[in-house]
């Protein structure tokens, strides 16, 4: 088996920036108990054919641990791949991933970006996120004004970020979300935080 074909077989979530290959795989495997254990709280059954729409997908983790804790939903990745935050990041990566984890006939990946793709028309029961918006700067205000435009009153978000200033943050979704929940996290998440949004203003 040649490198190519070894790569083609392999799963790769990619490295953070600012980070090591271990401490990411780390990181995912913390956030996929988080998102795990917010999704059980959700207002949906596992069985639900949900459409989800994962925002700044990367190489598809969270993508892959939507679409494996809901059997019967499909995911819609979307990304610039080109951001810095995640090493090597590639639409053709996030494929296969999909691929090696047999989910790829339920997830759709797509070239996007949060400040400009327009998903509006209520089309999507669940939005995910994990590691997006603080990369954002001061435009992830506008990031989350979108988000709130994307969703309908039925749907819920999940997103999982590093909040340098949580109560600006709070603030802010506070005035475009009736409800903001904040999930128990635990002392080795740091700025880290899961939050579940619902019924938009």
């Amino acid at each position: 088996m040649d490198q190519k074909d070894k790569a083609d077989t392999q799963l790769d979530f990619g490295t953070y920036h600012h980070s090591t290959p271990v401490a990411s795989e780390w990181k995912r495997e913390r956030a996929k108990v988080q998102f795990s254990e917010a999704f059980a709280g959700l207002p949906f059954s596992r069985d639900d054919p949900l459409k989800i729409l994962d925002i700044g997908c990367g190489l598809g983790f969270l993508s892959c641990v939507s679409a494996g804790y809901y059997p019967n939903a499909t995911v819609t990745g979307f990304d610039t791949f080109e951001h810095p935050s995640l090493i090597d990041s590639s639409l053709a990566k996030a494929r296969n991933n999909s691929r090696i984890l047999g989910l790829s006939r339920r997830i759709r990946f797509e070239k996007g970006d949060v400040l400009s793709s327009d998903y509006r028309g209520g089309r999507f029961d669940l939005f995910v996120s994990n590691l997006v918006y603080h990369n954002l700067g001061k435009k992830r205000n506008d990031a989350y004004r979108r988000l709130a435009a994307w969703m309908n009153p039925n749907s819920y978000a999940v997103i999982g970020d590093i909040f340098f200033d949580f109560k600006a943050d709070s603030k802010q979704l506070s005035g475009l979300f009736e409800i903001v929940e904040e999930k128990p996290r635990s002392k080795g998440d740091g700025e880290y935080r899961i939050l579940v949004l619902s019924r938009p203003k």
